[in-house]
């Protein structure tokens, strides 16, 4: 069993307060959470045939708020979760430190399910 097979896995977790005190936290986040909703107004308003992928959209901005945190709120990144089998794998522990620390910071905002992707 993994962290996305837990009970919970895909619920999102309340931001901590100290995300609320930071500006450039605050929009990251509303921005990210916005993003499926723009996506889909973008396809539904857009040409047959174009590809919106969401991917451009949902994940990088997943990918910018974790980066914010990772730089600049390290105090505040968890720890290596025990449950998240990416944190625990030896690959994740070879990467960049700044990606270490993107994805520790995931876990701040993310359901396991999603924390455990990237």
């Amino acid at each position: 069993m993994d962290s996305s097979d837990a009970p919970g896995a895909d619920e999102w977790p309340l931001p901590p307060s100290w995300m609320w005190s930071c500006q450039e936290c605050i929009e990251l986040y509303k921005a990210m959470k916005h993003a499926p909703e723009v996506v889909d107004a973008a396809r539904e308003e857009g040409e047959p045939g174009v590809d919106y992928d969401p991917l451009d959209t949902v994940v990088s901005t997943q990918f910018r708020l974790a980066r914010h945190i990772a730089t600049h709120h390290e105090s505040d990144v968890p720890a290596i979760d025990p449950s998240c089998e990416r944190c625990t794998t030896d690959e994740s522990r070879r990467m960049p430190p700044v990606l270490i620390m993107e994805h520790r910071a995931r876990h701040v905002f993310a359901p396991p399910s999603i924390a455990g992707l990237l």
